[in-house]
């Protein structure tokens, strides 16, 4: 598994949701797919989120559709955003997100209450197919590489320091070990540079 950098800024943003604003200015964390696997209710990937959070399942169902709805979905983002990745991420894995994705649109998975509003997904489904049609092969992607390299877009620059510390500074999560050997996620601050590295949860062990 991946650092799941993504499981703990969705629940971040659940929690204060003013936080999403700072999430579009800012490139994607490491382990979408993770959250992706949790946002359709996989049992491995429930037990294991559980574990590191000690949330429910639902609230990190929750958690997750509000990170697709918010962050993947948002308006003008490009066709890896939407899929949960970037240039550099493998045919694979782009198929492994688009897959997940769809089946999150399933009514199945959204009558099971994991999306925090009511809300009809099936709206999303052209968006997505669109997305996985433009990079689905190593040509197209080439082509669409080349597309966003001619718009010269300049990247959008991170929050400043103050921006981030006023509304994050009590979203930073590290590893602890509690007094029954078990793994927790406990508040701390964390000095890094940028959105998510400021929300990254760091593996290993507690000391």
């Amino acid at each position: 598994m991946s650092r799941p950098d993504a499981l703990v800024a969705a629940i971040s943003m659940l929690e204060r949701p003013h936080a999403v604003k700072l999430a579009w200015e800012s490139r994607l964390p490491e382990g979408v797919t993770f959250l992706l696997e949790i946002a359709v209710g996989d049992a491995h990937a429930l037990r294991k989120a559980s574990q590191l959070t000690g949330r429910t399942e639902e609230t990190l169902q929750r958690a997750a559709s509000f990170f697709i709805e918010q962050v993947l979905l948002h308006p003008g983002g490009d066709s890896y955003r939407i899929l949960g990745s970037d240039r550099g991420t493998s045919l694979r894995e782009l198929r492994r997100n688009m897959a997940l994705i769809m089946r999150w649109l399933h009514p199945d998975v959204v009558s099971d209450a994991s999306s925090p509003h009511p809300l009809d997904r099936s709206l999303f489904a052209s968006r997505i197919t669109q997305a996985w049609e433009t990079i689905k092969t190593n040509e197209r992607r080439t082509a669409y590489n080349t597309s966003l390299a001619a718009k010269k877009t300049a990247p959008k620059p991170e929050m400043n320091s103050r921006a981030l510390t006023k509304n994050i500074k009590q979203s930073q999560w590290v590893y602890a070990r509690t007094n029954s050997s078990q793994k927790r996620l406990v508040m701390q601050r964390i000095k890094s540079e940028g959105f998510w590295s400021r929300l990254r949860l760091l593996l290993g062990r507690g000391q």
